[in-house]
């Protein structure tokens, strides 16, 4: 699987994809309704990159990451599949068919809704955890360094001396 990223970003989208097919089960030989695996490399590293623009463009905006520095594993799974659940649900809706014949009824694809209402659960839950993360991010940003108040100049031999000047 080459996407065109750099040898250590492209070792880490390997493994976010692994990381992501794992959480999803998404096995050929667990899969009895499907032949094979569901979700390609391609479509799971699309969901991944997906998932990362989506945090990157949400405010508040507090950096731009990519796969090689974001800052939750977990984020980026849950968001990912949620994705891919929605990818599956679309399909899913377009190649929906009931048939009867003879009395006997099949529905194939039926379980739409269940997909949705999982992906539904899992974009509410990556939403909230996104901005959670983000506001922190953002408490951290402004805690971390920057302004600080006048009392840091009291003793410190700040700006001309300190408040009260040298002692």
């Amino acid at each position: 699987m080459s996407h065109g990223f750099l040898p250590s970003t492209e070792t880490r989208m390997r493994r976010a994809v692994a990381m992501v097919r794992l959480y999803m089960r998404d096995y050929g030989h667990l899969n009895r309704l499907i032949e094979g695996e569901e979700s390609d490399d391609r479509m799971i590293a699309w969901a991944i990159l997906d998932t990362i623009e989506d945090f990157n463009v949400s405010p508040p905006h507090v950096g731009t990451f990519g796969i090689d520095n974001f800052p939750s594993t977990s984020l980026v799974r849950e968001g990912a599949v949620a994705r891919l659940l929605q990818s599956v649900s679309i399909l899913a809706t377009r190649n929906y068919i009931n048939f009867s014949d003879g009395g006997t009824s099949v529905s194939f694809t039926a379980n739409i809704p269940l997909i949705q209402r999982m992906s539904e659960m899992l974009m509410n839950s990556y939403e909230q955890k996104k901005m959670q993360l983000k506001v922190a991010m953002n408490i951290e940003s402004g805690w971390g360094g920057g302004f600080h108040s006048d009392y840091a100049l009291l003793g410190m031999g700040g700006l001309a001396g300190g408040f009260y000047g040298r002692w």
